[in-house]
């Protein structure tokens, strides 16, 4: 029998993000639903009228313009009002880079209510994306594209100075892990993420403890160490793959932080001999 999804056996999503289910309802009066639990996070957001969402032994009133979270594996109820029962739309949504994305809302455990400052546009972007999800009249990144614009709309610019500093060295750091096989310079991800390169090195020193440089090529250094010792691609070959111009400057950079070349630390690993 499949065990029924809990806070303690929530399976993380292997997929940065998946859009499950989606609709629109106009509730009768004192409709409700619950008390449940989803195998997912679901966000419901209301347009017209009102309602109660009841979760860990809170209550929320909702009216429209407003929405709420429903976290996978959390007990949940919600109720129309009696006399001016809500309208609203849902998604139903997983993914590993759901956290983030959320934060980015001002939604987490503690925090799960939202309000829409978009002019009408996320009501709009919800019904489009619940009609082409209905209809499939897309594919999967036609949905996705729709979901991510959903979120635009919920997006905060910046929820407190902290955050901001905290995802101005995520993308940094996530810049570095997927293009540090290029040229890259510093200066490039300053632009990336629409910084000067000062205080970028101030984030860095601050949160890091290593200059940005230092760092690209400490990263660099640690994923040629796995190559030497997992592959048996030459030398030359990594050094590229790595990002270093040439093998000389592979050979001194290696060197000088873990006090070998990468040849003689290729005959270590491997317990070889010359």
């Amino acid at each position: 029998m499949k065990s029924i999804p809990t806070q303690e056996n929530y399976t993380a999503p292997i997929r940065p993000l998946s859009l499950y289910q989606c609709g629109h309802e106009q509730c009768m009066p004192s409709h409700y639903f619950g008390p449940a639990i989803r195998p997912h996070y679901l966000i419901h957001y209301v347009l017209h009228g009102q309602g109660t969402y009841y979760v860990n032994g809170a209550t929320y009133h909702i009216c429209g313009g407003e929405g709420f979270l429903i976290h996978p594996g959390v007990t949940t109820l919600y109720c129309a009002d009696d006399k001016d029962p809500w309208e609203y739309c849902w998604i139903g949504f997983d993914g590993y880079d759901v956290a983030t994305i959320l934060h980015s809302c001002g939604l987490s455990t503690t925090s799960l209510l939202f309000s829409d400052h978009s002019n009408g546009s996320l009501w709009d972007d919800l019904l489009k994306l619940i009609h082409i999800f209905t209809e499939r009249s897309g594919n999967e990144f036609t949905y996705l594209g729709q979901l991510y614009r959903c979120f635009s709309h919920i997006y905060l610019d910046g929820i407190a100075s902290k955050s901001i500093h905290e995802t101005h060295i995520a993308k940094a750091l996530d810049y570095v892990h997927n293009n540090y096989t290029y040229e890259i310079s510093i200066a490039d991800i300053a632009k990336y993420l629409s910084i000067d390169r000062t205080y970028l090195y101030k984030l860095f020193m601050t949160n890091v403890k290593v200059a940005p440089q230092q760092y690209l090529i400490n990263y660099r250094l640690g994923i040629a160490q796995k190559l030497l010792r997992d592959t048996i691609l030459s030398v030359t070959e990594i050094s590229y793959s790595c990002g270093f111009r040439d093998t000389s400057s592979f050979d001194k950079h290696f060197k000088k932080h873990f006090l070998i070349t990468p040849l003689q630390y290729r005959v270590l690993e491997k317990g070889l001999h010359p």
